[in-house]
C-alpha cells in the first residue's frame, strides 16, 4: 500500500479481514502482521484496542461505498442503471475476491450487534449513511422524497442479500437479478 501511514494501512487490513473472516476471528496479531506495521502501533494508534479499529475499518468501508455508489450515478443517466453499475462493481471485488468479501459492514454487524456498542452504532451510521446518500441520489433523478427513501432502503436490501447469495453460490449472478429486480421497483416508482 503505498504512501499510506501505518493507521491507514491498519484500517484498510482490518476493513478487508473483518470482512473476509469475520471481527471476532482476527486478532490483533494477525491485524498487525498483514498490515507489516509495528506490534506497537496497534495500542499506540488504537488506544481503545480492537474495537476502536473495528469502528475506524466501518467507517472505512462506508466511505468507499458511498464513493463507489456516487461514481455510478455520474457514469449513468438513470437511477436503475446507476444501481447496476454499482452492483456490477461490487460483484467485480467480490468474484477478485475469490467471493470471500462482500460487505464491509455486512460481517461485523451481524457478529457484534448488541455484543458491541460502538460497533453497532457504527454500522446503523454507515447504513443510514448509505440510505440518505441514495435517497438523496435518487430524488435528484426525479423521485418524490418518500419513493426516493423507499427505494434507498430497497437497494440497500436487495444488495446485502445478494452478496450474501454471491458468497455461498461463488456467482455474481444474484447482484445481476437483485440490480432487474431494483430496475423494475424504479420503473414502477417513477
Amino acid at each position: 500500500m503505498p504512501d499510506t501511514t501505518t493507521r491507514e494501512r491498519m484500517i484498510s487490513t482490518a476493513m478487508t479481514l473483518f470482512r473476509r473472516e469475520g471481527y471476532t476471528a482476527t486478532s490483533w496479531r494477525r491485524l498487525v502482521e498483514e498490515a507489516g506495521t509495528p506490534w506497537g502501533s496497534a495500542y499506540h494508534h488504537f488506544p481503545g484496542g480492537k474495537e476502536q479499529l473495528g469502528v475506524a475499518a466501518v467507517e472505512l468501508g462506508t466511505e468507499i461505498v458511498a464513493k463507489t455508489v456516487r461514481r455510478g450515478f455520474e457514469r449513468t443517466e438513470t437511477a436503475e442503471d446507476a444501481i447496476r453499475w454499482w452492483y456490477r462493481k461490487a460483484g467485480q471485488a467480490l468474484a477478485a475476491d475469490e467471493y470471500r468479501g462482500g460487505c464491509p459492514l455486512a460481517t461485523v454487524s451481524l457478529e457484534m450487534a448488541n455484543v458491541s456498542p460502538a460497533l453497532t452504532e457504527a454500522c446503523r451510521k454507515a447504513f443510514d449513511t448509505w440510505h440518505t446518500l441514495l435517497a438523496g441520489l435518487l430524488a435528484e433523478r426525479g423521485y418524490d422524497a418518500e419513493r426516493a427513501k423507499d427505494l434507498a432502503f430497497a437497494a440497500v436490501e436487495l444488495l446485502e442479500g445478494a452478496l450474501l447469495l454471491c458468497r455461498v453460490r461463488r456467482s455474481v449472478a444474484p447482484l445481476d437479478r437483485a440490480a432487474a429486480h431494483f430496475a423494475t421497483l424504479a420503473l414502477a416508482a417513477a
